[in-house]
């Protein structure tokens, strides 16, 4: 359990930004003063000694407080709640107009879980399983518009909830297979942005389903070392690259349906390289990525001593 008691203070102190025309090399004559101005850009006289200043700040608890149990066959159980919280910003990056340069709300959340972990089967198998809720209020993220430029902005209510789990099973000393899943559900409770609504839409990055399975197994003891084999197979559902997601701004040609991830075509796509093959089945309204990757692993005493004797009689063979 603990505590802590945060106070931030921001100056954005003596900022301008004017516009002028002219070539390179040549004069440049003012036209406006785009900060300090409250209208639109160009539209407010050239002031050289024109100057912005803004001030911002807030304080915050935030604490953590957690609670195990650990049962006679060695699992633990445990449920824990956490205060976060990030600190407001100046978002001064808007020269084009000081109607843009604003201060950013503190992002803060309530994160609540609970989970259960330990060692089955004689110690063999490792597990691992938790749930999670997240409420957040005034989350931070981009807003990315046309031109292009991206403004930091607060989305006023979003949650995150879901589950995850991961076993690791030693079967035999030869053999070890993995496993883990995850769920996960993330909107915006609350945002509006460019003029849209975009309560409901998923958070960028947020896949709801994944998933990863493999196994080591050593079949050979060569030269002193061990060949092992070590299939993997990922899974990731679709995810959007913007909060957006598939929704176009109004007024806006903008096309967010490409932010996310995805293809124009129903096919298979296969690529390979020296030590990973790759498969991802592709849809022009969602994308299911299936990674498949197989590598062969050798100790270095092996594949020195191997390579050694193999460069040794090639050099014989062309002598």
């Amino acid at each position: 359990m603990g505590a802590r008691y945060t106070e931030d203070r921001a100056h954005y102190d003596q900022a301008y930004a004017n516009l002028f025309i002219g070539g390179v090399g040549t004069a440049h004559t003012p036209l406006a003063t785009t900060v300090p101005c409250a209208g639109l850009p160009g539209t407010c006289a050239y002031d050289p000694a024109a100057r912005f200043d803004l001030r911002g700040s807030n304080d915050a608890p935030t604490g953590r407080a957690a609670l195990s149990y650990s049962f006679e066959n060695g699992m633990l159980g445990y449920i824990s709640f956490n205060r976060g919280y990030r600190s407001g910003a100046i978002n001064g990056g808007g020269y084009t107009s000081s109607s843009g340069i604003t201060y950013i709300k503190p992002e803060t959340v309530n994160a609540y879980e609970a989970g259960l972990k330990g060692r089955l089967l004689d110690k063999s198998l490792t597990f691992a399983a938790a749930a999670f809720y997240y409420d957040y209020s005034n989350q931070q993220l981009q807003d990315t518009r046309p031109g292009p430029v991206s403004f930091l902005v607060n989305a006023p209510k979003s949650k995150i909830y879901g589950a995850e789990s991961e076993a690791t099973w030693h079967v035999v000393p030869t053999l070890t297979l993995r496993g883990a899943f995850g769920y996960l559900h993330a909107t915006y409770s609350e945002l509006s942005l460019q003029n849209t609504n975009l309560a409901g839409n998923t958070l960028p990055f947020a896949p709801t389903w994944t998933a990863q399975a493999g196994f080591d197994w050593t079949f050979a003891e060569v030269g002193g070392g061990a060949l092992t084999l070590s299939p993997k197979i990922n899974y990731v559902s679709r995810q959007f690259f913007s909060p957006f997601n598939d929704t176009n701004a109004a007024g806006t040609g903008q096309e967010n349906s490409e932010l996310e991830q995805g293809a124009k075509e129903n096919r298979p796509a296969f690529t390979r390289d020296p030590a990973n093959f790759v498969i991802a089945p592709q849809s022009s309204q969602y994308l299911d990525q299936i990674y498949i990757s197989l590598i062969a692993q050798m100790q270095n005493r092996f594949i020195r001593e191997c390579g050694s004797h193999f460069f040794r009689h090639s050099s014989g063979r062309e002598n």
